[in-house]
């Protein structure tokens, strides 16, 4: 039997964590042997009871910044006692600090293969102060360690490279989704929540932190018609401070705040239009899960992934400046990133032309197939088991 071995920080709620579990789903049903090392004990994605999982501590995810950071070398510690006790010759890890530790773990003298999957623009570290400033440094030092570095979109290659260059060996490989367990999941019955055939339902998901511009969305409402209310699904440190708003602007009946739900697909499929509003990402699955329940996308032109999603055809450098308005991209609307008024001007063009709406609800299911999880991890397949490396 085949065996593969991954490192990740826990399966904790996030959209990383929720393709790595697609990932390895996917490869227990085609009979790999597959082990999970944790760094830490959070697990709100389940994994196939086949796969064997080990813990490198009882860290629960919730401890400080500055601990995680300590605990960097001591976890490279476990896991090279770990490789060397179980004679693992190759470890793709994913996530930064899983990254961290994969690639210090060889430093301390482990013998074996790193692959490295890079979830996210490391770009934005230049924004983040302190900690910013550690995670490049860790990022510019060690990278270059890894024998493989897997991105997941190529505007993140670019991004990277125009920082670091790096020399590592460098492929691209977007995320897997299984779109016919998505649209199973889509049917199942809501009972948290009633939806008025009266209303429009715009629908956000995601962690309600800066970085997602959670409040653009909220700003938008109040110029939309009172029929449309918003969706957000996730939960994050902004939630009060979304919240004040809402009621600020007298929005409070309007905004439904639904928190993390295990089955987002179902609330989507029963929306009218998906709403994303990042500053940054890095390959956007809410995207591709929301075009798999049938929405039509109306995304920010965001560094990375979007445009890559929506306008594959186009120059994924370009990125829309405020003021340059919307584009009506093969897939979906782009807008530029905190462009209130072009994201209205996106939701009314959509609202008010119904043949548009539809013309992108068939865009969206056409376009997802080309993610699906059998072809992704064929991808993955190969270079797990050493065969030729492709994007």
């Amino acid at each position: 039997m085949r065996k593969v071995t991954f490192l990740v920080n826990s399966f904790s709620f996030g959209g990383a964590e929720r393709v790595l579990s697609v990932i390895v789903s996917e490869l227990v049903k085609q009979k790999y042997e597959v082990e999970v090392i944790s760094l830490e004990r959070n697990e709100f994605y389940q994994l196939p009871k086949e796969v064997k999982k080990t813990y490198l501590s009882d860290f629960t995810g919730k401890e400080s910044g500055l601990k995680k950071l300590l605990y960097l070398p001591i976890f490279a510690w476990k896991l090279k006692k770990c490789i060397k006790s179980n004679n693992i010759r190759l470890v793709q890890s994913h996530l930064y600090r899983a990254n961290y530790v994969n690639l210090l773990a060889k430093l301390f003298g482990a013998n074996h293969k790193t692959q490295i999957v890079n979830a996210g623009v490391i770009s934005r570290y230049k924004k983040e102060g302190l900690v910013g400033k550690i995670n490049l440094f860790l990022i510019k030092k060690l990278y270059p360690k890894a024998d493989l570095i897997i991105w997941k979109s190529k505007g993140m290659q670019i991004d990277a490279n125009r920082l670091f260059n790096f020399y590592a060996k460098q492929i691209v490989i977007n995320n897997p989704y299984d779109i016919k367990k998505i649209q199973n999941l889509a049917k199942e019955e809501i009972k948290d929540f009633k939806f008025d055939k009266s209303k429009i339902y715009l629908i956000s998901v995601g962690r309600l932190i800066s970085l997602k511009r959670n409040e653009d969305l909220i700003q938008a409402l109040k110029f939309l018609d009172e029929r449309v209310e918003v969706l957000f699904l996730g939960d994050g440190e902004k939630k009060e401070y979304l919240k004040k708003l809402v009621k600020d602007l007298n929005l409070g009946k309007r905004v439904h705040f639904l928190g993390n739900v295990s089955n987002p697909f179902k609330y989507l499929a029963k929306s009218n239009i998906f709403i994303h509003t990042s500053e940054t990402e890095g390959f956007p699955n809410v995207l591709i899960e929301a075009m798999a329940c049938g929405l039509p996308v109306i995304s920010s032109d965001c560094l990375s992934g979007p445009r890559e999603i929506l306008a594959p055809d186009t120059d994924i450098t370009k990125q829309l400046k405020k003021g340059d308005g919307l584009e009506e991209a093969k897939y979906g609307i782009l807008f530029p990133v905190g462009d209130i008024e072009a994201l209205v001007d996106a939701i009314k063009m959509l609202l008010n032309n119904k043949e548009k709406l539809e013309y992108y609800k068939n865009q969206s299911l056409k376009r997802c197939k080309d993610f699906s999880v059998e072809k992704i991890v064929n991808q993955y397949k190969k270079v797990l088991l050493n065969e030729e490396d492709s994007n």
